[in-house]
């Protein structure tokens, strides 16, 4: 055992833990639906190997605050809790409940940062949940354990060795290396930088209620409608035009519906960064994800195009200067109605590590997304086959669920616009015909 301090990215998630961890805001999970049969004894044993191949599942957390503690295990087998609904009415019902029901439970880090699930659904159908909390994964780490996750249960089963690559670095010497490139000239460089880039900054402000959710009603409001195959493929090849991902191109799409919402010209919002520009922790599981403030200056008279670049820009200058997340910036270095810089966030999941090398069928990631409850507004774009879902979570007692669904449906028809037309004034997009019959 061995007791090490936490990162700067842990100990503002405990700050969250705080105040939301009984919303199970700082749960994550790894699901895998599993077809045909399962050799259960397998799938222990990768468990096993898993947990040892990466420090973080076996790191538990001791003390609060600033006395909060990384407390790294020596590896272990770990028990495989399972449960049988395959004699429910409706099993798949049964198991997605059970899911909700593991991602709302609160994990107590203190005793083990995960807690693993079998589910049997059927004679040959099983689900396996792995339910971890927020400390010890993030978005790039859950991709990287269910690749890990099955090749271990495949190596297991047959006989074989995976082909895995090494890990570099263990969470705890990242976090080390951490330490030092946020202290003395290194963090001087950061600070100056999102000073400059964020000096006379402010958050955009969203038309809002002050009311109470109606008896019955969920305290968040979620709206989820999909952009087409036809403007999803326009889009990708938008972005390959501009030498880009398909991130830039998708901010500009909010960035216009916030510009309409308020009237700003000058939009910032913020977004999760994977903070992983040190290479030797391209396999490495842990919490390494930050959040950084994305401001640009929009002009509506300008093609559409200019704004995708003026946003790849944006995302290529705060991907250099990641390391240092908005939270550690001066006090008033932003400026917010709520003192929050994260009211509105905007985020492109399932992008930032390709997952077609895993076999077996996937459960939709939305459902998992739809427990959480971590921004007061915060628009999520998800690559889904062969179209985007676009998804907005927000809070009922600060925004109108009718307003709220139209802004997602204004969304989907801006996307659509520029997919057709990328090189039309950025203003007009706001002015297509479809929109216009929904604003009047």
């Amino acid at each position: 055992m061995v007791e090490l301090p936490v990162s700067v990215g842990q100990r503002l998630l405990s700050l969250m833990d705080h105040y939301l961890g009984e919303e199970s805001a700082l749960n994550e999970q790894v699901l895998w639906r599993i077809e045909g049969p399962l050799d259960v004894e397998a799938l222990r044993a990768a468990l096993t190997r898993l947990v040892a191949r990466h420090a973080a599942l076996r790191t538990a957390f001791a003390g609060d605050g600033r006395r909060l503690r990384q407390v790294v295990h020596e590896p272990s087998p770990l028990a495989l809790a399972e449960t049988d609904v395959s004699g429910s009415t409706d099993p798949d019902a049964v198991a997605r409940e059970l899911v909700s029901e593991e991602m709302r439970r609160v994990i107590d880090a203190a005793t083990s940062p995960i807690r693993p699930l079998l589910i049997r659904i059927g004679q040959a159908t099983h689900l396996f949940v792995l339910t971890m909390h927020h400390f010890v994964t993030d978005d790039w780490s859950n991709g990287l354990l269910s690749r890990d996750l099955r090749l271990l249960y495949a190596a297991e089963r047959d006989g074989t060795d995976p082909e895995l690559p090494a890990v570099g670095w263990q969470y705890a010497e990242w976090s080390e290396w951490q330490r030092e490139r946020l202290s003395g000239e290194g963090l001087r460089e950061l600070t100056g930088y999102w000073r400059d880039k964020l000096d006379g900054a402010r958050i955009p402000e969203l038309p809002e209620r002050a009311s109470s959710p109606d008896a019955g009603e969920p305290l968040w409001v979620s709206v989820e409608l999909p952009i087409g195959p036809v403007s999803t493929k326009a889009l990708r090849g938008l972005a390959r035009r501009e030498r880009t991902t398909l991130f830039p191109v998708l901010l500009s799409v909010f960035s216009l519906l916030l510009h309409r919402e308020t009237r700003q010209r000058d939009i910032t919002v913020a977004s999760l960064f994977a903070n992983r520009g040190n290479p030797r922790v391209a396999d490495s599981v842990g919490f390494f994800v930050t959040m950084l403030l994305l401001r640009t200056e929009l002009d509506p008279a300008a093609p559409a195009r200019e704004l995708v670049r003026a946003i790849r820009t944006t995302v290529l200058e705060a991907l250099r200067h990641q390391e240092l997340p908005y939270q550690l910036l001066p006090p008033g270095t932003i400026s917010s109605r709520t003192g929050r810089a994260d009211d509105i966030t905007f985020q492109l999941v399932g992008s930032l590590k390709a997952r077609e090398d895993m076999s077996g069928a996937e459960i939709d990631d939305m459902e998992g997304m739809l427990e959480r409850r971590r921004f007061a507004f915060e628009f999520v774009v998800a690559p889904h086959e062969d179209r985007l879902i676009a998804l907005l979570l927000c809070d009922r007692q600060r925004f109108d669920a009718d307003w709220a669904a139209r802004f997602v449906a204004d969304y989907v028809t801006v996307a659509d616009a520029l997919a057709a037309d990328p090189d039309r004034p950025a203003g007009d997009l706001l002015r297509v015909r479809e929109l216009e019959r929904r604003t009047t």
